[in-house]
């Protein structure tokens, strides 16, 4: 995805947008400053190809973009986004209803990154606040007492500002 978006993308995500980095000569309005949030630019990618399948996967790795004060430089810190949407199989002549993926689909799928990557001491936290996501249905991803991120189901209330209120939309921002 771009690295260059507007606030008012953003808005549809993030609750409270800070500073951004901005652009002096932008090469279009709505490309105007720098990402904050790598997880809103993957789900306007599953927006995008939401009516297209009835099963989505996404991922992203790269940085986002804060203003650092008094520094000419923003920090750069490196993330992972990780979309999934729509049903655990593809329907087939013999099982024409297959299940909606949920929380422990995505929840097994950091657990095997995590494993291919031989991070051992993986904890899962409740996370109650989190606005982007449903209550009871996202957790924090610890790590040796680090924060790492969160992961769970998208808010029904965000899903509807993506476009996705038919959809179990479940995301991890890492």
């Amino acid at each position: 995805t771009y690295r260059l978006t507007s606030p008012e993308r953003e808005a549809r995500l993030l609750s409270e947008t800070g500073p951004y980095v901005g652009i002096q000569n932008p090469i279009a309005p709505d490309r105007c400053v720098m990402r904050r949030s790598l997880l809103a630019s993957v789900l306007e990618v599953l927006e995008r190809n939401a009516r297209l399948r009835e099963r989505l996967a996404f991922f992203e790795i790269g940085p986002v973009f804060h203003p650092v004060a008094d520094q000419q430089l923003p920090a750069e810190p490196p993330r992972l986004a990780l979309v999934l949407a729509g049903r655990r199989e593809l329907a087939t002549w013999d099982q024409p209803h297959a299940e909606m993926m949920d929380f422990f689909d995505l929840k097994g799928l950091v657990e095997q990154m995590l494993e291919g990557l031989h991070l051992e001491g993986a904890a899962f936290e409740p996370v109650a606040d989190d606005p982007r996501f449903h209550p009871g249905k996202c957790a924090a991803l610890i790590i040796n007492a680090v924060p790492l991120g969160i992961l769970g189901e998208l808010h029904p209330a965000l899903q509807q500002k993506y476009d996705l209120a038919n959809l179990p939309v479940l995301a991890a921002d890492l």
